[in-house]
């Protein structure tokens, strides 16, 4: 009984220390400049200069390529990306809702990226091949470091599945981490399918966030 109870303590411990801390995380967010700039440009989230700052940079995106993005949701990639490569085919796929316009050059699959066969199939019967395959999914967060940057790890583990049967030869591999102890296996394992794997972290990640991006070029 006095193990239950020192638990439950425990447990309320973590739970109001992480209420207080999104409670601060959202103050900061109403004074973040991207925050303020999507807000203002009628963009779905400050993910939209993450990617445009990433594709700017390094070249990623061209217009008439197949790109998938995994865990697509709210849209922030898939709207900067529809709208500066209007010939280019965009596939996402998230559990959550997609909450940016409908586009033409856009499909949204709704299904758990755990389902790993049936969204397979579904790229069998589509007969795709992407050019990219990018994403800046992230796990529902604890506020318990360890966590999240575990469950980021699983996450991204999951995401890698795709690049053996649908990246294309020479294709591009572009996928945020929660960065821990396993980020760098995440590394490692990444590096073996490709020419060149680096480390980024656009300006629009806010300073204070664990995120980093791992940007692997030409698969093998």
């Amino acid at each position: 009984m006095l193990l239950q109870i020192a638990v439950y303590v425990i447990c309320l411990q973590i739970h109001i220390r992480s209420k207080g801390k999104m409670k601060e995380w959202y103050k900061k967010r109403q004074k973040d400049h991207f925050y303020r700039e999507a807000k203002k440009n009628n963009l779905i989230s400050r993910a939209y200069y993450k990617i445009k700052e990433i594709n700017e940079k390094h070249k990623l995106i061209k217009n008439n390529q197949i790109i998938l993005d995994i865990g697509c949701s709210p849209g922030g990639w898939l709207q900067y990306i529809s709208q500066k490569y209007t010939n280019s085919k965009l596939i996402g796929i998230d559990i959550l809702d997609l909450k940016i316009p409908k586009s033409k050059n856009i499909d949204f699959l709704k299904i758990d990226l755990n389902n790993f066969n049936e969204i397979s199939k579904y790229f069998k019967e589509k007969k795709l091949i992407f050019d990219n395959i990018i994403s800046d999914i992230a796990p529902n967060t604890s506020g318990i470091q360890l966590v999240d940057q575990a469950n980021s790890f699983q996450l991204c583990e999951a995401c890698t599945l795709f690049i053996d049967k649908f990246l294309k030869q020479k294709g591009n591999f572009l996928i945020k981490n929660f960065q821990g102890e396993d980020t760098n296996i995440l590394f490692e394992n990444i590096k073996k399918k490709f020419e060149k794997v680096i480390y980024i972290k656009p300006k629009a990640s806010e300073k204070t966030s664990k995120e980093i991006y791992i940007l692997a070029f030409f698969k093998k």
